[in-house]
């Protein structure tokens, strides 16, 4: 893929009204092969931009789960063009498209048996995400959706799901559906004990306290770890308030050398930052 290709693939998955996943960079489909089980790593953001924080959350996921011999991992950087919550501003979805892509390189770097996909989609709700990527991606094996921990208190939410109960809503989802998490706040300081409590959450759930909301046979689900000290504070809103302002050197530990760059290049055409 070339980074001038992003745009015209964008405007080609928005204008098919029948298309709702769309691989842009990688192999069309991910094949499973035997004797080995299959792990899709799925890290659904909003990439504005992608950040060491992103990497860090993918890095760690590999570690954890390519562990054993016979276990192969793949990862999806995947973006919703349709989320509710998050519009296309700041950073048009071209110029995020490009961006993940480089951090697909990135990650190649380190890992250099992996292939990352970097993809598309048009729904909003994990589930249904998760419905696209088995029709169109990854058919068999287990999916895990790379989080922070904010985000897994989110879906697993009771009211985003009214009027059906958390367990009808994402039952089917949860059997073969796992999410990985790191921790918010630095060890050592003054957000320990609430690193302490994030811990306690998957507990609870395990231990059924949470029960009948959130079933406890979802604990075995959640695998959560503290995250790395250098990279906890990292915030893609922060980042883009320094590169509104062409800090560049302010964010230089912040993200990858080749988004960084990319950011530059872009801003010196437009005159002006693509984030504003």
């Amino acid at each position: 893929m070339q980074l001038n290709e992003s745009l015209t693939k964008l405007e080609t998955f928005r204008d098919d009204t029948e298309l709702q996943f769309s691989v842009v960079y990688g192999p069309p489909k991910i094949k499973c092969r035997n004797p080995k089980e299959h792990i899709l790593l799925i890290l659904d953001s909003s990439f504005n931009p992608p950040h060491w924080g992103h990497y860090t959350l993918i890095e760690r996921a590999i570690e954890s789960y390519g562990q054993e011999p016979n276990v192969e991992v793949h990862v999806l950087l995947l973006l919703s063009v349709n989320n509710a919550d998050k519009g296309e501003k700041p950073a048009a979805f071209d110029k995020r498209i490009d961006m993940m892509y480089l951090l697909s390189k990135t990650l190649k770097d380190e890992f250099q048996n992996l292939i990352p996909t970097v993809a598309l989609c048009k729904s909003a709700r994990f589930v249904d995400k998760s419905s696209d990527v088995r029709k169109n991606l990854f058919e068999i094996g287990k999916i895990v959706y790379l989080l922070g921990f904010d985000t897994i208190t989110r879906v697993l939410d009771p009211k985003y799901y009214l009027p059906k109960t958390l367990k009808e809503a994402m039952g089917e989802f949860m059997l073969h559906t796992e999410f990985f998490c790191l921790t918010r706040g630095e060890e050592g300081k003054n957000d320990s004990q609430d690193i302490v409590n994030q811990g306690k959450y998957v507990e609870d759930i395990s231990n059924g306290a949470c029960e009948p909301t959130i079933p406890k046979e979802w604990g075995s689900k959640i695998k959560i770890e503290v995250n790395q000290n250098e990279y906890c504070s990292i915030s893609s809103s922060s980042i883009r308030k320094d590169l509104m302002k062409r800090q560049y050197r302010t964010v230089e530990n912040k993200l990858p050398y080749r988004i960084l760059e990319y950011i530059r290049v872009n801003d010196e055409k437009a005159k002006s930052s693509i984030f504003i």
